[in-house]
């Protein structure tokens, strides 16, 4: 005779262990519901950096910025500035306009709402009473670890502008190269920072060096260019001071308006070349050369020559490595070269990439 309801004990036993089956396993999905919604809400790291390259500061004057960037499909960027004061500037496709001279803007890229990238600018002062910090690279596009670790000394002296003296892709400056060589170790400094680079000989391999022209928004060909940054004048002559680079620069340095020249080269330039007296006269403050893998500070025809080839690729054979006779130092540390101009003076600071200082020098400015 059966129990209650005509069930056995064996079939009473089976339901029993159905429904606890069942509810065992509602328990398990609730479990695993609850980890994978608190792992998506709290542990899943939010999503990556979206951008292929940048945003890069490729303009920057005393009212006006502008930023570049590379990125996938068609998605749409918002970029906006702030200034200390709070003043709130909306950029019309990567460009600000009405900035108030001598500010610093701390500026946020946003896509679909959500900010995916923030750097800072600092916009050209009117003139010298608001000193100018920026640095200077050289024969740095290696992608190594020493380069990775130049440019976080750089970035950490905070400059306005940074200045490259050319070779900034080894071997080639290729477009397949270039994120590995420049724009990735550079992505912090340059989102802060507006790179003016001349081109050495490996920039200029292919097609005279459009690629890294394009590539950094550079005007001119060749690295051979001229341009401003509120009142210091920068004039770029490429791989090196060639015959052609004497009409080129006369007529440059005789532009008026300015309280400190500045010449960037890549090869550094020698004594008794003919270029240097029409440096001298129009009051060329600093000739900013690099190809020779060392630092070295000299004095040139009666302009300061600051050599900064050490900004990543190395020292290289001895044969290319060998000290100027008639520096006043010379060594092979990796580093970079930090200046600060004021209206009475140019500070000049050689730092290594440790953060080390291992060469101060100091000259008065010469009258604009």
């Amino acid at each position: 005779m059966s129990g209650a309801g005509g069930r056995t004990p064996s079939r009473r036993r089976l339901r029993r262990w159905v429904i606890g089956l069942s509810v065992l396993s509602a328990a398990s999905l609730l479990m695993v519901g609850g980890v994978l919604g608190y792992w998506y809400l709290y542990l899943l790291a939010p999503a990556g950096n979206p951008f292929d390259r940048g945003p890069f500061l490729v303009g920057l004057g005393e009212r006006s910025a502008a930023l570049a960037w590379s990125l996938p499909g068609h998605r749409t960027v918002r970029l906006l500035a702030v200034s200390p004061a709070g003043q709130v500037v909306v950029a019309n496709g990567g460009a600000f306009s009405r900035l108030t001279p001598g500010t610093r803007y701390a500026w946020t890229a946003s896509i679909d709402g959500t900010g995916r990238a923030s750097g800072s600018f600092q916009t050209a002062p009117i003139n010298l009473t608001q000193p100018v910090t920026f640095a200077v690279i050289g024969d740095y596009g290696a992608g190594n670890a020493q380069e990775w670790a130049v440019m976080r000394t750089v970035t950490a002296e905070d400059p306005a502008i940074v200045l490259s003296a050319g070779d900034n892709s080894y071997l080639l400056s290729l477009p397949q190269l270039l994120d590995r060589n420049i724009f990735q170790p550079l992505h912090d400094l340059m989102a802060s920072a507006r790179l003016w680079a001349t081109e050495g000989e490996h920039d200029l391999f292919l097609r005279d060096g459009a690629y890294t022209t394009e590539a950094l928004h550079l005007p001119g060909t060749g690295g051979r260019y001229v341009t401003g940054y509120g009142p210091i004048q920068i004039v770029a002559l490429g791989l090196q001071a060639d015959a052609g680079a004497i009409p080129f620069a006369r007529q440059a340095l005789a532009e008026p308006g300015y309280q400190a020249r500045l010449i960037l080269v890549h090869r550094p330039i020698q004594p008794g070349n003919p270029i240097l007296p029409v440096l001298h006269s129009a009051h060329v403050i600093a000739i900013f050369a690099g190809h020779l893998h060392r630092y070295e500070r000299r004095m040139v025809g009666g302009v300061e020559e600051f050599t900064v080839g050490t900004s990543g690729e190395g020292p290289g054979a001895a044969q290319f490595t060998r000290a100027s006779p008639d520096a006043a130092i010379s060594i092979e540390n990796y580093g970079s070269l930090h200046v600060v101009l004021s209206a009475r003076q140019a500070a000049y600071a050689y730092v290594d990439m440790t953060g080390n200082v291992l060469d101060r020098f100091t000259e008065p400015l010469p009258p604009a």
